[in-house]
């Protein structure tokens, strides 16, 4: 019997990218899927334009927040609408390979596979870059932490080039944390790979991940020092509860480097 999916996709204001995103969902190879389309009070035309996919394909469906709530509450509706047996986030701007489903399905059937990986692209406005190594590969638990924790790298703490259990997601209650605002999917990664043991990820490209100059993530913001060093801090309150997991430097080293980019922005500031 065919494993199911569920995509869980958040929206806020990407009416300009949405329908290639949910077109490359719709010529998935992989066909035994649901599309959760979760709109965060999005005030352009993204909820419109997802209504008439949901019309269009059964497999699509529409949850519209009543007001924005942000991008990990988003998600954790999607979380509790998920049915079947793995989990996958895609953003409303991005786009995916045809086989991106198919190539988590045939990972997770492997041995005591706990998550799948993906190689990805960054697609910028009139770039693509290819992030991801040349083999396949198995991750424990700590080569899988450390991926996810360092700050560059074909894994990361990305959500969208990664494939989840839905049974392990819901044994161990997993969710995102709503006040976190930033590195919210890389705490989330972390929680979850704490309590698993077993990664394979296979380096072809699956994802296009779009680089956008408009998009929030991308602006810089004194406010962002703060939430970064918020969402490091709950990662090394996880880890400590793991003491024979050594992070410690690696995390100290991030919030070092936080703050030094910090100090820069200003000193560029001043000299304006």
């Amino acid at each position: 019997m065919a494993k199911q999916f569920t995509v869980i996709v958040p929206l806020y204001n990407v009416a300009a990218y949405l329908a290639r995103c949910l077109a490359s969902l719709q010529a998935q190879t992989y066909t035994d899927f649901n599309v959760w389309l979760i709109d965060d009070g999005s005030t352009d035309n993204s909820a419109a334009l997802a209504k008439t996919w949901v019309q269009k394909d059964q497999r699509f469906h529409l949850y519209q927040q009543p007001a924005n709530r942000g991008v990990s509450a988003a998600r954790n509706v999607g979380l509790r609408q998920a049915q079947g047996d793995y989990v996958c986030f895609v953003d409303g701007d991005d786009w995916c390979e045809p086989t991106y489903l198919a190539s988590f399905a045939e990972q997770m059937a492997r041995p005591q596979a706990d998550m799948a990986l993906c190689g990805y692209y960054t697609d910028w406005p009139s770039l693509k870059v290819l992030l991801g190594s040349t083999t396949q590969k198995v991750l424990t638990q700590p080569a899988m932490l450390a991926a996810v924790l360092k700050p560059s790298g074909d894994v990361r703490g990305f959500l969208w080039n990664k494939c989840y259990r839905l049974a392990v997601i819901r044994r161990f209650r997993l969710q995102f944390d709503e006040k976190i605002t930033l590195l919210e999917d890389q705490l989330f990664n972390v929680a979850y790979v704490l309590q698993t043991q077993c990664f394979y990820y296979a380096a072809t490209p699956q994802y296009h991940y779009l680089t956008r100059k408009d998009s929030a993530i991308h602006k810089w913001s004194p406010q962002k020092l703060t939430a970064e060093l918020q969402a490091l801090n709950q990662i090394q309150q996880l880890l400590n509860q793991h003491p024979e997991l050594q992070f410690s430097e690696l995390l100290a080293q991030r919030r070092q480097q936080a703050r030094q980019n910090l100090t820069t922005h200003l000193h560029q500031v001043a000299r304006k």
